[in-house]
């Protein structure tokens, strides 16, 4: 039995951007301004942690409000091998998990973007071995800029899960009872087939 979420809030952001302190200032937060100039609207401590809240909860609660997570496996997070990034990534699976319904995945929370080579030897012994399938690599001999780069692979996951909910959206106006099922945990439905917090222009 897996950890099932009683309620879902209307998520008020698309991505909450995991990371380590030491890429912030050069990886995430250009990524974050830019991302923002593409009508994404992307969760950043930096931006939406409000100082005296619970560090566990705010992120809990983050992670809850956006509708994927984007984890930055650098050099810095697999050095430092623990802290809040472990925190949210198990959140997230545990998350994922109710999204889950007979037929497939009709939700994919997450999207690893790592900027360590597919060789490096610590990743099958880290958390984010498990993710690898479901990530991406940045080029290691590219002449492409990480900050672009990670956008582009940003936006084209967001513009794929923005499609996939519109089919979700038809296939369960044609079946009743899996509508019902996923309408049976409040606002489960709306997190599923609804764009939020506002669809992108493709």
């Amino acid at each position: 039995m897996f950890w099932k979420i009683g309620s879902f809030p209307k998520c008020t952001h698309h991505l909450f951007l995991s990371h380590c302190a030491e890429d912030r200032r050069d990886l995430v937060l250009p990524i974050f301004d830019k991302l923002k100039l593409t009508e994404v609207v992307p969760w950043l401590d930096q931006e939406d942690y409000y100082y005296g809240r619970n560090s566990r909860a705010a992120l809990r609660d983050g992670i809850l409000r956006s509708r994927h997570v984007v984890f930055f496996v650098t050099e810095a997070m697999l050095t430092t091998a623990r802290g809040w990034c472990v925190f949210e990534l198990a959140f997230t699976e545990l998350l994922e998990l109710n999204f889950q319904f007979v037929g497939g995945q009709v939700l994919n929370s997450f999207l690893p973007l790592f900027f360590v080579p597919q060789s490096d030897a610590r990743l099958p012994r880290s958390v984010w071995q498990a993710t690898r399938d479901r990530g991406q690599f940045f080029p290691q001999n590219s002449t492409t800029d990480r900050v672009d780069w990670s956008v582009s692979v940003i936006r084209e996951f967001l513009t794929r899960e923005q499609d996939l909910s519109r089919e979700i959206a038809s296939f369960t106006r044609q079946d009743r009872k899996l509508k019902q099922r996923m309408q049976e945990v409040p606002g489960l439905y709306e997190r599923i087939v609804k764009f939020q917090p506002n669809r992108l222009t493709v």
